[in-house]
């Protein structure tokens, strides 16, 4: 099938998104969280270097800080994950900003904490709903200026004051772009992963409804033109044997030909090109940064039958290398052994650092053995003393179409 063809490189694909996503998602967690370890560690010099009928208090505030970088974090990845963004919970918005607000007013200098709030509400403000993020807005305007009364009082000058006044504005301004940029790239980047897999449900739904469509249209007919031939081949049997005899006759035509329509349509789905196969396996697996080298691919001379085996042991030997290994280099080849034409072709898939050792064998590999073995071929699959795994199968050269004439008197 079509389908089947691209079930590889699909693969490939899916694992390659999964881990963009994964790395997209720490550094956006990563990089907005910028304040969390100046907020902690300042808690911690000061519980340090507090005198020590504080350091109980100065516990406290360390497990504040910590648990306000927890409540970041949690907020952070809730919002972006792929589907549907968490809903962020009041209790953790705010919550969280309550224990930063504590801690730059029990803990922190004036202008230090006026930066560690610039920082949180750059961070923050975008997470939650717009009507929290103005209320966040004003509630820390208020607090930075009850800061800046202390700076005021602790002798800072008022043009230090300004200064670091423009420094919080700026960097609050900084976090907040970035933070929103971030979540933004997000939201397209997630909005168009499952866009894509909305159309692949789609187009294989699609797919199936056609599939269904012409199987009704192709045995609908023929189906009940059998019927009612058999019917009355049993109608007129005891009075009329001829007519019975010639009845059963049009039913075995009709059945032969349905079968061979039916054959038709079914290799539009089943066939499968070898070139394109390997093809598409030595794309997948290059994708996966596995190297991977081709050779004696047979051009043609392959009944189809043959080449649609060969075909399927690549795509199962592909797909074996991607699920169980971690391999960097890959070898598939073919070899014509026999007469002079070739008895048979032999298929073997050979990769390195193989997982588990290769012990049991899959359920593809245990169907494909079988059908193989049902075709007069075999197929070997065992891992090498090199810690690698060695794919090795007879496909016969002799194995016919599914297409093929329907002999006189073979069974349907």
């Amino acid at each position: 099938m079509a389908r089947d063809r691209r079930d590889l490189t699909g693969v490939v694909t899916e694992r390659r998104k999964a881990r963009k996503l994964r790395f997209v998602r720490v550094v956006i967690v990563l990089s907005s969280c910028v304040l969390v370890l100046p907020l902690v560690m300042s808690v911690v010099v000061e519980m340090l270097v507090g005198p020590p009928e504080r350091r109980w208090i100065s516990a406290a505030l360390v497990a504040a800080a910590v648990l306000a970088s927890f409540l970041l974090l949690w907020m952070l990845f809730g919002r972006v994950r792929l589907g549907e963004p968490r809903r962020v919970s009041p209790w953790e918005y705010w919550g969280a900003t309550v224990l930063v607000a504590t801690v730059v007013l029990m803990t922190l200098t004036p202008l230090f904490g006026m930066l560690v709030l610039g920082g949180w509400v750059g961070v923050v403000v975008f997470l939650g709903p717009r009507s929290w993020g103005w209320w966040l807005l004003g509630g820390s305007l208020a607090l930075a200026a009850v800061l800046s009364v202390r700076a005021v009082e602790q002798e800072i000058t008022p043009l230090a004051l300004a200064s670091v006044w423009a420094v919080v504005l700026l960097w609050s301004l900084f976090l907040a772009g970035a933070v929103l940029i971030y979540v933004r790239l997000w939201d397209i980047t997630n909005d168009a992963l499952l866009e894509q897999r909305a159309r692949a449900r789609l187009a294989v739904s699609e797919e199936r409804l056609r599939f269904s469509r012409d199987m009704h249209d192709l045995l609908g007919h023929n189906l009940s033109a059998l019927v009612a031939k058999s019917e009355l081949a049993e109608r007129v049997l005891h009075r009329a044997p001829a007519r019975a005899a010639d009845e059963m006759a049009q039913v075995q035509d009709l059945a032969r030909g349905s079968l061979q329509q039916v054959r038709s349509v079914v290799r539009g789905y089943r066939e499968i090109d070898l070139a394109q196969e390997v093809e598409a396996v030595r794309t997948a697996l290059t994708a996966h940064g596995t190297r991977t080298e081709v050779s004696g691919v047979p051009e043609n001379g392959l009944p189809t039958g043959t080449a649609a085996s060969a075909a399927r042991v690549v795509r199962e030997g592909g797909t074996n290398v991607l699920r169980h290994s971690d391999a960097v280099e890959c070898r598939i080849t073919f070899t014509r052994v026999g007469g002079d034409g070739g008895d048979a072709l032999v298929v073997e898939i050979a990769n390195d650092r193989a997982r588990g050792r290769g012990r049991g064998r899959g359920s593809g590999l245990t169907e494909l053995s079988e059908r193989l073995a049902a075709d007069g071929g075999s197929l070997t699959a065992e891992p090498t003393p090199d810690g690698g795994f060695l794919l090795r199968a007879t496909v016969p050269c002799s194995i016919e179409g599914p297409d093929r004439p329907v002999a006189s008197g073979e069974a349907p």
